[in-house]
Order: structure tokens, then sequence, then C-alpha cells
């Protein structure tokens, strides 16, 4: 009898992509939520719920609660690839088509523009999380429906309709009678 190694079992990582709470899901930190996730692989999995405002004051931005993991500092994602520094990093900070990791000088850009007219990102207040094999349960008992992601979806969209946009369609229940 041939085993498989455990890590073959393991499905492709889904960084990049929005995952999409169903009506199922009872948590109320995720209950109609659309994250992005950011990292997903053997240690787990790391996203931004991305239609979520925050309540915050006195900044000179909007802020959306990225999840209930506390985080210090801000994270930012824009859709402005002639913000992102060229350099010899090996670190790409497109995390889907057109969606960019902000850093701080894309946080500065952000401060100091007086018309935000025109200007794409999001800065996030704490983060979501899940362990290892933690999301893939979850996705097991249906909770999430996985779509692609993308810096149009995510700009274009109010915040408030993103969740309504992208979840899947429900199928009624079958009667039992």
């Amino acid at each position: 009898m041939v085993s498989l190694d455990h890590r073959s079992q393991r499905m492709a990582s889904l960084a990049g992509s929005f995952l999409i709470a169903r009506p199922v899901l009872k948590d109320p930190n995720f209950h109609q939520t659309v994250i992005l996730l950011l990292q997903h692989g053997e240690e787990g999995a790391f996203g931004l719920v991305v239609n979520r405002a925050a309540d915050v004051d006195n900044l000179p931005f909007p802020v959306f609660q990225g999840g209930p993991c506390s985080s210090e500092g801000f994270m930012m994602l824009h859709g402005h690839e002639d913000w992102v520094e060229k350099s010899a990093l090996p670190i790409d900070n497109q995390v889907a088509p057109g969606l960019f990791l902000g850093d701080a000088e894309c946080f500065s850009r952000v401060s100091q523009q007086s018309e935000q007219e025109g200007l794409r990102y999001r800065i996030f207040a704490g983060y979501s999380g899940w362990g290892p094999d933690q999301l893939e349960g979850e996705m097991v008992g249906g909770a999430w429906a996985i779509v692609p992601a993308s810096a149009d979806v995510l700009f274009e969209t109010p915040p408030e309709e993103l969740w309504q946009k992208l979840v899947p369609p429900s199928f009624p229940q079958p009667s039992v009678n």
C-alpha cells in the first residue's frame, strides 16, 4: 500500500484570492465579510477583511477593520503600480492583479494628498489569521467561497456592496415533506 505524503495532499495556495463568508458562517467577526488572503500555506493563512469600515477619528484617511486580530500600526493595500519601489529585494508587493501592499512611502503619499479623488487604496487596522489547516477545515465545512481577487473589484465596488456582489447564490434546502 502506498502512503501519500501529507504535504502532497495540501491545496494550492489561495493567496491573492477573496474569501467570501457564506451565510452558514455564524462567527460575528466574519458575518458577511470579504477577506483578501495575503498568505496561505503550511503555516496557516493571513488576510484582511476588505469590506468593514472601522470607527476611527482624527486620521486624514478612512480605516478598515482588517479582522479580529490586533496589530501594531496599519497595513495598506493600493492600486497604483507607479507607487511600488523597484528594488532588488525578493519581495513581490503585488498580491493580486493590480493590487499591491503599501509601505511607508505609500502612507506618506496618501496623508499628504489634499485631494483623495482618484486614489485607489485602503488602510487596515487588525488582520484575520488562521493556524495550520484551520482555514481548510472551515472551507470543508462550507463557511467560505473563493473568488479571484483584483484591484478593479476591490476599488470599483463600494465596500458595503462588495459581499453581496461576490457571495455565491444560495440554493434552497429541499423540502422533506
